[in-house]
C-alpha cells in the first residue's frame, strides 16, 4: 500500500497537467492574497474521484487554476470527513476539506445558509446536501417539447369518440358540444405536436452536454472565470438557445415552407344548468395538458380593482406546476364570458368590467407573450415570468339570456308571447330585459324551449355584437356551439343515469344510516316536470330534492325506519313519505344497539361510498 500523500500528489500532477478542459464542475472559494498555494495536509484522508479542476480565486479578484479534489466530492467531502456529516449541532462539525479544521457557518440574513468559513485557511465552501448530489448525478432533464413528442410515441392521444364517450358517462345529452369539445382538444394535441420547432431535437442535445447548475456552484460576484458575476446561469442560457430562425433573405429563396397549424377557440351558448361548466368540469380529469377554468365576472381592466387578465394565465401556470413550457400547451376555459359584455349608453364612463375586459383579452386569445406574476409574488414587485399563448387553447362559455330575441327580431319573426317590441334597446341588459318580459306565465313551457332552441341553432357572430360583445372579440371565437335546453326526458335521465347522478347521492346518504330510499318512476316525472318549470335547467332538481327529503332526513337517523319510499303524489305535496319500519326488539337489544352505532358509523360510511 502506498502512501496516502503520494497517492494525492500524483493525483495532483496529473489533474493540473489535463488542465479545465474536463472540467464539469467548478468550485469558486475566496481565500487571502496570500494563500495563493494548495496545501495538502499529511493526515487528511483523499478518496478517488472524477478528475476535475478548481478555482481559487483572491480577493483582489484575479483568479489562479490548482487541481485539488474539488467539485462534487470536495464540496460534501466536509460532510464526510467528521464521520457522520451532520449540522455541526449534536458535536460533529464540518471540517474543511483542506486543512481539516473544524468549519463555522457564514452569518447571513437568511436563517438556513448552506455557505461555510474554514477558520484557519479563510475558504468558503458550499455545503450540498445528499439529494442535491443525487440530483447532479442525474442526466439533465428534458425539455417540454422532447416530452411532448416521447409522450406521443409512447401513447398516441385519446381519439374523439374515447373522449366523447368519457364525457358521455357524466354529462346527458348536448351530443354536439361533445362533439366539438372532443374534436377540439383532439386536434389541440396533433397541434401542438406538429407546432414544436424542427430543431428541438439539437436544442436538447445541447442541453444534455456538461453545464453548471446554481445549485452546484458557490456564486460569489466578481468571482467567474468568464469574467461576469452570473456565472453559470449566463452560460445556461447561452447552452440552451435554439437554432436561429431563418429571416430576411433566407426566407426569400427558401422553397420548402412548413405549415403551422393555428387554433380554433370555441364559445359555447346555452340556458343555464344546460351543463356549460360541468362538461368542462368532467373535460379537464381526463386530460394529459394543464387545463384551467376561470370565471369572467371577477377580472376587470388593468389598474382597477379586482382580478387583471393575466390571473387567466396565471391560473394556468399554476396548473402547470410552474412549468412555463407546460403552460404554453395548455387550455383554458372562460366561464361566464356573457357577463362582460358591454352596456350601451354609458360611452362617457369607462367601462371597467366589460368592454374593457374583451379589449384586454384581444391579444389574448389570438397569442402574445404576457408577463405573468411568479409564485408566490405580487405583480408591482416587478418579478415575471413570460408566457406565450400562441399554442393555449381558449374555450369560452356563457348563458346569453336574450340572444334568442336579438335572432329572432333579425330573422323579423314573431316570438311566443306579446311579441317582439319595436323600440328594444341594444345590449345585454336589454336582451334580459326583453326576455324577462315576453316570458309569460300561460305559453306552455315546453313550446317555449323548442322555439329557444330553434332560434339559438340561426346564432350569427352579427347577433353576439349586438348582445354587447365587441366584433374583434367574436371574431377571435371562430367556433360557435348552442348547447339546447332539457326537456323532461333528459331530465329525468340526468336523475338517475350518470355517474355522479343526483337520487344515487341521496341514496348514498341514507345508507350511511341503513336505510333505503326509493323514489319510483313517476315520481321522477314529476320532478323533472317540476324543474322544466323553475327554468332553472339541471340545477333545479337538486332544491326538489332537498325540499322532498328534508322530513325523511330528518326522522331516519338514529330510528328503526329502514326504508323511505317517494311517489308522484308525495312530490306534488298530496301525501307524505312512506316509512317502512324495522319489527320491533326487546329492549335490552335496544340498549346494545344504541351503544355500538356511534362506533359503526365510519364503516356505514364507507359502504355507502363503494
Amino acid at each position: 500500500m502506498s502512501c496516502p500523500c503520494t497517492s494525492a500528489a500524483r493525483l495532483f500532477l496529473n489533474t493540473a497537467h489535463r488542465g479545465l478542459s474536463c472540467s464539469r464542475i467548478q468550485l469558486f472559494s475566496l481565500s487571502r492574497q496570500g494563500s495563493r498555494e494548495t496545501h495538502l495536509p499529511p493526515r487528511v484522508r483523499v478518496r478517488s474521484f472524477s478528475e476535475t479542476a478548481v478555482c481559487f480565486a483572491s480577493k483582489d479578484g484575479t483568479t489562479k487554476d490548482g487541481g485539488s479534489d474539488g467539485g462534487k466530492k470536495s464540496i460534501s467531502e466536509g460532510k464526510r470527513l467528521s464521520g457522520s456529516g451532520g449540522s455541526g449541532k449534536g458535536g460533529s462539525q464540518l471540517r474543511c476539506p483542506k486543512c481539516g479544521d473544524p468549519c463555522t457557518h457564514v452569518e447571513t440574513f437568511v436563517s438556513s445558509t448552506r455557505f461555510v468559513k474554514c477558520e484557519k485557511c479563510h475558504h468558503f465552501f458550499v455545503v450540498l446536501s445528499e439529494t442535491d448530489s443525487k440530483k447532479g448525478l442525474n442526466k439533465e432533464p428534458e425539455s417540454a417539447a422532447e416530452a411532448v413528442k416521447l409522450a406521443f410515441a409512447q401513447k398516441p392521444p385519446p381519439p374523439p369518440k374515447k373522449i366523447y364517450a368519457y364525457l358521455d358517462k357524466y354529462v346527458v345529452g348536448q351530443s354536439y358540444a361533445k362533439k366539438v369539445l372532443a374534436v377540439a382538444v383532439y386536434n389541440h394535441y396533433k397541434r401542438i405536436y406538429n407546432n414544436i420547432p424542427a430543431g428541438s431535437r439539437q436544442q436538447v442535445e445541447v442541453e444534455k452536454q456538461p453545464s453548471l447548475t446554481p445549485r452546484e456552484l458557490l456564486q460569489i460576484a466578481g468571482i467567474s472565470p468568464h469574467g461576469n458575476a452570473l456565472g453559470a446561469s449566463m452560460q445556461q442560457q447561452a447552452s440552451q438557445q435554439a437554432p436561429q430562425e431563418r429571416r430576411g433573405g433566407e426566407v426569400l429563396d427558401s422553397t420548402h415552407t412548413e405549415i403551422k397549424l393555428e387554433k380554433s377557440n370555441i364559445i359555447l351558448l346555452g340556458p343555464t344548468g344546460s351543463g356549460k361548466t360541468l362538461l368542462a368540469q368532467t373535460l379537464a380529469r381526463c386530460l394529459d395538458v394543464p387545463f384551467a377554468i376561470c370565471d369572467c365576472t371577477t377580472l376587470t381592466q388593468a389598474g382597477y380593482v379586482g382580478e387583471d387578465i393575466e390571473s387567466v394565465i396565471a391560473k394556468l401556470l399554476q396548473d402547470a406546476n410552474y412549468s412555463v413550457e407546460k403552460a404554453q400547451q395548455g387550455i383554458v376555459f372562460l366561464d361566464e364570458v356573457d357577463k362582460i359584455g358591454s352596456v350601451p349608453g354609458i360611452h362617457q364612463l369607462r367601462d371597467v368590467g366589460g368592454e374593457g375586459v374583451q379589449q384586454g383579452l384581444l391579444k389574448l386569445l389570438e397569442g402574445t407573450i404576457v408577463n405573468v406574476p411568479e409564485k408566490n409574488s405580487r405583480k408591482l414587485r416587478g418579478e415575471t415570468v413570460q408566457v406565450d399563448t400562441t399554442n393555449i387553447l381558449f374555450v369560452a362559455s356563457g348563458a346569453f339570456n336574450g340572444l334568442d330575441r336579438i335572432i329572432s327580431r333579425r330573422k323579423n319573426e314573431k316570438y311566443l308571447g306579446f311579441g317582439t317590441p319595436s323600440n328594444l334597446g341594444k345590449g345585454r341588459r336589454a336582451a334580459a330585459a326583453a326576455d324577462l318580459a315576453n316570458t309569460s306565465g300561460e305559453t306552455d313551457t315546453v313550446a317555449e324551449i323548442e322555439e329557444k332552441d330553434r332560434l339559438l341553432k340561426l346564432v350569427e357572430a352579427r347577433d353576439l355584437i349586438e348582445f354587447g360583445m365587441i366584433p374583434e372579440f367574436v371574431g377571435r371565437l371562430p367556433v360557435v356551439v348552442p348547447l339546447h335546453s332539457l326537456d323532461e326526458e333528459t331530465l329525468v335521465r340526468i336523475l338517475t343515469e350518470p355517474r355522479n347522478a343526483v337520487v344515487p347521492q341521496y341514496q348514498a346518504l341514507f345508507s350511511m344510516d341503513k336505510c333505503e330510499l326509493n323514489v319510483n318512476q313517476d315520481a321522477l316525472r314529476a320532478i323533472a316536470r317540476m324543474a322544466l318549470e323553475r327554468k332553472t335547467g339541471a340545477r333545479g332538481l337538486r332544491s326538489i330534492m332537498e325540499k322532498l327529503l328534508l322530513e325523511p332526513m330528518f326522522e331516519v337517523p338514529h330510528s328503526d325506519i329502514m326504508a323511505v319510499e317517494l311517489d308522484k303524489d308525495v312530490v306534488q305535496g298530496k301525501s307524505q313519505p312512506r316509512y317502512i319500519r324495522a319489527p320491533a326488539k326487546e329492549a335490552a337489544e335496544e340498549e346494545y344497539d344504541s351503544g355500538i352505532e356511534e362506533e359503526n358509523w365510519p364503516r356505514q360510511a364507507d359502504a355507502a361510498n363503494n
